[in-house]
Formats: structure tokens, C-alpha cells, sequence
């Protein structure tokens, strides 16, 4: 979590413009076994992890 819940200050700090999506394995373990979005969890995600919603919302 702290990979993704930083990523605004680092950008601050260095002048970046990181938005990378962190996932747990859990979620793409879900969304493997055909979990929706939701179910796995990725709505609670700060950064959307868009390519992932689409392939759950594919099944």
C-alpha cells in the first residue's frame, strides 16, 4: 500500500508524474477466477487499475 499511497509526494518531492496502478495478488488471483471489479477488491485501489477492471468486466 505504501508503494501506491506515495506516489503523489515523490511526485512532489522529484517532479515526476507517477500514477501507477499497485494490485495485490489477491486481486488478480480473483479476477482470474472470474471475480468482478468489484469483488476483487479494486475499487478500494487509489489508483484505477483500468486494464484490470476491463478484463474483469470481460467475464
Amino acid at each position: 500500500m505504501n508503494v501506491e499511497v506515495y506516489q503523489g509526494q515523490i511526485n512532489k518531492k522529484y517532479g515526476t508524474k507517477f500514477n501507477i496502478p499497485v494490485t495485490y495478488y489477491s486481486q488478480l488471483m480473483a479476477v482470474a477466477y472470474g471475480a468482478s471489479a468489484k469483488e476483487a477488491g479494486l475499487d478500494g485501489n487509489i489508483v484505477r487499475a483500468t486494464k484490470l477492471e476491463e478484463i474483469a468486466a470481460k467475464k
